[in-house]
């Protein structure tokens, strides 16, 4: 038996262009309608109308990374995701695994029934929540007058809103890492004497660390930029970062600052993302130098 020859130089340099040609629709795309737009706003931003001259200033950032204003929107806007992160994880993670252990009809009807919300639209799914937190909605209407939580125009039921529409993002992020978990190694496990707690802790949670963290990249990242549910829930007093560009832009149109704000919202939730990424390469290190 031979040896199988290793790949030509041109056999190669064919399968790259062919990877490069199927992915050239996407780049295109992705350049034109999101790469040049967004690099013309930050042109704009950095531009300051003087006296009929044009010149180039980081004013516009500064006045929104020193503002106390600005800093307590972006400090609730973190709070209110990170907040809805942990609670859409923690509803999740038991959905996930009853659809991992399952093997009968109930879990297609489970993951049916997590994914049918994305059936309906955002904006449907938040008025919804508004009839149900309204003061003669049905919580309020269950409870004495006295006992009454007044949800609507709170933090609380923007959380809960958020926590809807991306719950079903968590629960397919979990359950995609989880399929990839062999069960023969919970039954090796056991046979060691592990526990069912413990198997969990040193089997399941470590090996669904990808699915954990691609998940919560995308509730945070979506709740960061969210803006119908966190305005017709939160109301004007509990503004985010999102409110603030629609109201810089199209109250206001203040484009400069609103494209500023946007820029800021966009590094922040970039910069979790790499936060996110970076603690799972450590982890990934140190399981490696064990």
């Amino acid at each position: 038996m031979t040896a199988a020859s290793p790949t030509s130089p041109a056999k190669r340099l064919r399968r790259q262009m062919t990877i490069f040609l199927l992915l050239l629709p996407v780049l295109a795309i992705t350049v034109i309608f999101f790469v040049v737009p967004m690099a013309a706003i930050l042109v704009s931003n950095l531009q300051e109308d003087a006296s009929g001259a044009i010149h180039y200033t980081l004013g516009n950032y500064v006045s929104v990374v020193t503002d106390d204003f600005y800093w307590e929107i972006m400090l609730r806007t973190i709070r209110l995701s990170a907040l809805a992160t942990i609670v859409a994880l923690l509803l999740a993670y038991p959905a996930a695994l009853y659809v991992y252990f399952s093997r009968s009809i109930w879990r297609r009807l489970m993951l049916l029934i997590v994914v049918s919300p994305l059936f309906i639209s955002v904006i449907v799914r938040t008025y919804g929540w508004m009839v149900v937190f309204s003061p003669n909605g049905l919580i309020d209407a269950m409870l004495p007058a006295k006992y009454a939580l007044r949800l609507l125009n709170t933090q609380t039921a923007i959380i809960l809103g958020l926590v809807h529409i991306y719950l079903p993002f968590m629960v397919l992020s979990l359950n995609a890492s989880l399929l990839k978990l062999d069960q023969k190694l919970l039954s090796a496990a056991a046979s060691l004497g592990a526990s069912s707690w413990r198997s969990f802790r040193d089997v399941i949670l470590p090996l669904s660390l990808p699915g954990v963290q691609s998940g919560c990249v995308i509730v945070f990242a979506s709740a960061m930029t969210a803006f119908a549910t966190p305005m017709l829930l939160g109301g004007s007093a509990n503004k985010t970062m999102a409110y603030m560009i629609y109201q810089q832009n199209i109250l206001l149109a203040n484009w400069n600052m609103g494209g500023a704000v946007a820029f800021v919202l966009l590094a922040m939730t970039l910069a979790f993302v790499f936060f996110m990424g970076r603690l799972l390469e450590r982890r990934d290190l140190k399981e490696a130098l064990r």
